[in-house]
Order: structure tokens, then sequence, then C-alpha cells
């Protein structure tokens, strides 16, 4: 008789026990163990490649355009809503300098002027 495997095979037989043991109680309690940040994270990240994957698959199969031409088009929209962005900016900058104006022209009127 081999004590040593004797052993090794007692020691597995019961560390699998307590694991079994420890995996149905928590289950009847409601409770689960603590799953590792990895475990959590790269089925995560698998799933969001995926989708990003099919994302661009059907972009591309169900596109109006040819790229070239989408592109095309893309570049000049941005570039009208910067061109769009700016006049606005410099609207309300306009807008708050002339009330900042008036605002301190009231206040900063010698009393002489009357």
């Amino acid at each position: 008789m081999d004590w040593k495997n004797l052993i090794n095979e007692i020691n597995k037989n019961a560390s699998e026990k307590y694991d079994e043991g420890m995996h149905a109680l928590l289950d009847r309690v409601g409770l689960q163990e603590k799953r590792s940040t990895a475990e959590t994270v790269l089925p995560m990240i698998g799933v969001f490649g995926a989708g990003l994957a099919v994302g661009a698959t059907l972009g591309l199969l169900f596109a109006p355009k040819r790229g070239d031409a989408l592109r095309h088009d893309l570049r000049h929209s941005i570039e009208d809503l910067q061109r769009k962005g700016k006049i606005r900016a410099s609207e309300m900058v306009e807008r708050e300098h002339a009330t900042d104006g008036d605002a301190r022209g009231g206040e900063t009127e010698s009393p002489g002027a009357e």
C-alpha cells in the first residue's frame, strides 16, 4: 500500500467536498463567492469587441454611399458644424461684452454727468 498516494487522494477528496459544500452553503444563504476583477472585466471587453465588430460590419453593409463619398460628406458636415459653432461662440462673447458694458456703464457714471 502506497501511503503517499493514499494521503494525497484523501486530501484531494476532502478539498473537493469542502469546495462543493462551500458553494452549496453560499447558494442556500443567497450569497456567492467574490469574483475577481479579471473574471468580470474580461467577458465585458469580449462582448464589447464583438459588438464593435458586428456594428462595423453592419455599417459597411448598409451604408447608403461609397466610402469616399461618405467621408467627403462627413468632412463637410463637420466643417459646417465647426463654422456654425465659431459664429455662435463669437455672438455669445459679443453679447456678454455688451451686457457687461451696460452693467458697468450704469455703475461707473460720474455724478457730474447728470
